[in-house]
């Protein structure tokens, strides 16, 4: 029964919304190791740095698009599942898919030593981070504006912070993933309970 309703959603979302995240990783990864046989470093470092950003945005409109691309209520009306179980897996899907493009993009990076501020392994909590973070904003978002358009603002908004505000000024990453993380975990309850409320609503529409 899981499998099947992960499935059908995974259809309802479709392919490229949820393979997106993925296809972008690879090919950030493949672009960083060619431009290593015809750039400096340094060069090639600021060059992955503005794709890793180009990647985020990436996961966020997908993740966007996937809670935000139909209408939820007749599915909701003709099923056992509930309206917080679909928007659930639906972010859940592209957001899986993208710590793996996370984990692809930065491994050949970091063997080629060109990813930005790389001080080692554990240096894959920053994307990785940073998908969860951009994933839960657009999860959050959408359980208070049902519109593609309003959740990929707040994604873009979000990513903004991360790259201009945050990430050049907070290096440490415990601190610099962490803190956002954490902030992020205090309103994800609301968020639930918001999506619990749409939920009710859609039950009493659907007895009349």
């Amino acid at each position: 029964m899981a499998t099947a309703l992960v499935r059908a959603q995974g259809r309802q979302v479709g392919c490229i919304v949820v393979t997106g995240p993925l296809i972008s990783g690879l090919a950030i990864a493949v672009a960083g190791w060619l431009m290593t046989t015809v750039w400096p470093t340094v060069r090639v470092m600021i060059l992955v740095n503005w794709l890793s950003q180009i990647f985020l945005i990436c996961v966020g409109v997908c993740v966007a698009v996937a809670v935000t691309g139909d209408s939820l209520i007749e599915l909701h009306e003709s099923t056992e599942t509930s309206f917080r179980t679909v928007q659930a897996i639906r972010a859940s899907l592209p957001t899986i898919v993208s710590l793996v493009g996370a984990i692809i993009m930065f491994i050949p990076l970091h063997m080629l030593h060109i990813w930005p501020h790389d001080e080692g392994w554990l240096c894959v909590g920053s994307p990785i981070g940073a998908v969860m973070i951009i994933s839960s904003v657009a999860f959050i978002t959408s359980a208070y504006s049902k519109t593609t358009t309003v959740t990929t603002i707040a994604v873009i908004a979000a990513w903004m912070f991360l790259s201009m505000l945050w990430d050049p000024y907070v290096l440490p990453l415990p601190a610099q993933r962490g803190i956002p993380l954490a902030f992020i975990m205090t309103i994800l309850p609301f968020a639930w309970q918001r999506l619990g409320n749409t939920e009710l609503n859609i039950r009493k529409v659907a007895t009349i």
